[in-house]
């Protein structure tokens, strides 16, 4: 993407327009969110509500005073790459800042807790406590899964489930206490034993207590009735722990899937309008790649009857963007789950997943998925081609809720053509779900009792 086509691009979490260099310290709390994020770039002497290029004066001085302040105000030291560019006859300033190794990064005059600012979206806003130490954890390229649990030893898990699920996973009756290790599901501390936040997840106890704090781990799946969230035909909760509960995600995930009516040879089979791979690699994405160190949310899967939407907490990890997706690049924040669920053969290999299932959405004849950050989180949007979302059973549930009516008012109420609407009826009188009243002009259909 060049630069004039960058310019007209929205502000995000790793791009920001100004038209002039902000008094104060406004400005560096965008160099510190962007070092503490997924790096970014500030461009100057671009007018951020018309996005007209007004250039800057004296870039070379401009250059030295953003370096200058830089340095003298935020720590860890960030080194900016600041490049000038003559854009439209006029010169505009590019401030690229790099994703920081030395995390957390803040201003020197605030402190660490009070100076730690992170990029939600287009805006910055002072990290709190449990954010700052979720960027300790980054700069070690630690997950937050990987912490021990402390208020419990080994006997926190069930062994029964850790046997089951490692039988899947190793082809192994009993699992030794090293395999425990080498997953990062126990960990030793001063020859101690315990579980890790990991281990609590996906194999804790039914009845530990504790359990309920995890609660934000849990994963819910909404059935819509129409194409909004109007009306909810039904909600299904599934709570850690979730070793063996993947598997019933899943199914339960795949059973709600819209469905459309095909005659095959001379039989009808119900068709589900998204692939199964598709909507299957997203949700264990969601799962997997999810921010735990955000507690405030769940894993949402919502149906509708024209798409499904998976999200999850916390943006796309590392230096990993929506452009980047389906190319073979991945980044992986929680590796300790990651390669439980790859070795279990719930994952694709690395970077493999969203390359298929982009490729099964376009073999299915739907549009690709669309996947977009919003704010903390991040969402994967799966979207049956249009002329699928008018199936069977939205004349179905039309009659249900508004009784008899003609092909014309049917016509009317769902938007589909009259002459589609009628072929679609004959099919439902042929299943023995409507019948026909009336004859000629008063033609009418009903759900049949």
């Amino acid at each position: 993407m060049n630069t004039i086509e960058k310019t007209g691009q929205p502000e995000n979490r790793k791009f920001e327009l100004k038209r002039t260099l902000p008094s104060g310290p406004k400005w560096v709390k965008t160099i510190v969110a962007f070092a503490n994020g997924a790096g970014g770039e500030l461009i100057l002497g671009v007018d951020d509500k018309s996005r007209d290029i007004v250039g800057i004066e004296n870039p070379f001085e401009l250059e030295e005073k953003i370096s200058n302040t830089i340095h003298d105000s935020v720590r860890p030291s960030i080194f900016p790459y600041i490049q000038t560019i003559n854009l439209k006859n006029r010169q505009i300033l590019s401030v690229q800042i790099l994703p920081g190794q030395q995390k957390p990064y803040y201003l020197a005059s605030k402190g660490l807790e009070k100076g730690t600012y992170i990029r939600i979206g287009s805006t910055n806003r002072q990290a709190d406590l449990s954010a700052i130490e979720e960027l300790k954890r980054q700069a070690y390229g630690i997950s937050c899964l990987d912490q021990i649990f402390f208020q419990w030893g080994k006997d926190a898990l069930d062994n029964e489930a850790l046997n089951t699920f490692f039988k899947r996973l190793l082809g192994v009756k009993k699992p030794l206490l090293n395999h425990f290790f080498h997953y990062v599901i126990l960990r030793k501390n001063n020859g101690d034993i315990f579980p890790t936040f990991l281990g609590v997840v996906l194999f804790g106890k039914k009845d530990l207590p504790e359990l309920r704090g995890f609660d934000y781990s849990k994963i819910k799946i909404t059935r819509y009735k129409g194409i909004d969230r109007t009306e909810i035909l039904s909600t299904q909760f599934f709570e850690p722990p979730l070793a063996l509960k993947v598997g019933s995600i899943i199914d339960y995930t795949l059973s709600e899937l819209p469905e459309t009516q095909k005659l095959v040879g001379a039989k009808r089979q119900r068709i589900p309008l998204l692939p199964a791979f598709a909507v299957r690699e997203a949700v264990i994405n969601a799962i997997v790649h999810r921010d735990y160190s955000l507690k405030g949310a769940s894993v949402q899967v919502d149906i509708f009857s024209d798409s499904c939407e998976i999200t999850s907490p916390g943006v796309l990890p590392g230096t990993l963007s929506i452009d980047l997706l389906g190319q073979g690049i991945s980044e992986i924040r929680n590796r300790s789950l990651a390669r439980i669920f790859r070795g279990a053969g719930f994952m694709e290999e690395l970077g493999s997943g969203i390359s298929r299932m982009i490729q099964e959405m376009k073999n299915s004849g739907n549009p690709g998925p669309a996947f977009e950050e919003k704010g903390q989180y991040f969402c994967v949007t799966l979207r049956a081609k249009p002329q699928m979302t008018f199936h069977l059973e939205v004349l179905y549930q039309t009659l249900r809720s508004k009784g008899a009516l003609s092909s014309s008012q049917i016509s009317k109420k769902t938007n589909i053509h009259q002459n589609t609407a009628i072929k679609r009826l004959r099919e439902l009188i042929d299943l023995e779900i409507i019948e026909k009243i009336g004859l000629g002009r008063n033609t009418k259909y009903r759900v049949k009792e």
